[in-house]
């Protein structure tokens, strides 16, 4: 499954204004055709994958606005199911599936989501099976190219796994700083440089509100 990581970003690589606080903001600096350059590339692939601090702290849709019959699944991994059941990924008529593990499962949420229509899946006993859960969405999804609009954490996990052919960034340009804040990969991190993922450069393009850039994995 081709994976992209999409994403919008400050010079110094920042995802939001703070810890806790929402990517919302940035986007009030990206014009109208930017907002549907993100759209319509939803509307290519089959599932958007993002970690629950973005839903807790957007609450999003993660929708096609522009081509409402072409939205993807929503994939959400959440190791415990602390997922309020009011957000609107479980409260809109789209497809979602939350992700779990054996030892987070909250048997009587799952059932409530499901009776919604949405999906649970489980993927790992303590922490997300990230390559377990890939598999799962090929299998019985039929999944062949996936978004992952972060956050940092759940960037860190697949870039780890080697599960990332692609980066998309638009890259806007303003400093944020914040030693605590999110960035686009955030966890453990590497100490030496050969443990460091490798990508080359793919396209460089300014345009009028941002700079766009791609690469994709070395191989």
């Amino acid at each position: 499954m081709k994976t992209t990581v999409f994403s919008q970003i400050s010079i110094d690589g920042k995802l939001t204004l703070g810890a806790g606080s929402s990517s919302k903001e940035l986007f009030t600096l990206f014009s109208s055709e930017d907002m549907e350059f993100i759209h319509k590339f939803r509307g290519n692939v089959q599932g958007i994958m993002v970690g629950k601090n973005t839903i807790q702290t957007d609450n999003p849709f993660l929708t096609n606005r522009y081509e409402t019959n072409k939205n993807p699944i929503r994939i959400i991994p959440t190791a415990t199911m602390d997922i309020s059941l009011d957000s609107n990924v479980l409260t809109d008529e789209g497809k979602t599936i939350i992700v779990t593990t054996v030892h987070g499962q909250d048997p009587e949420k799952m059932e409530l989501i499901r009776n919604r229509g949405k999906d649970c899946l489980i993927s790992g006993y303590e922490k997300v099976d990230f390559v377990g859960l890939y598999r799962q969405l090929e299998e019985q999804y039929g999944m062949e190219r996936l978004m992952v609009e972060g956050g940092g954490y759940l960037n860190w996990h697949i870039f780890d796994q080697d599960l990332v052919d692609e980066i998309i960034l638009m890259q806007l340009p303003i400093i944020i700083g914040g030693a605590d804040n999110v960035t686009l990969v955030d966890g453990e991190g590497y100490r030496t440089i050969d443990l460091a993922k490798k990508f080359n450069v793919v396209e460089v393009e300014p345009r009028a509100t941002y700079t766009l850039m791609r690469f994709k994995r070395a191989v």
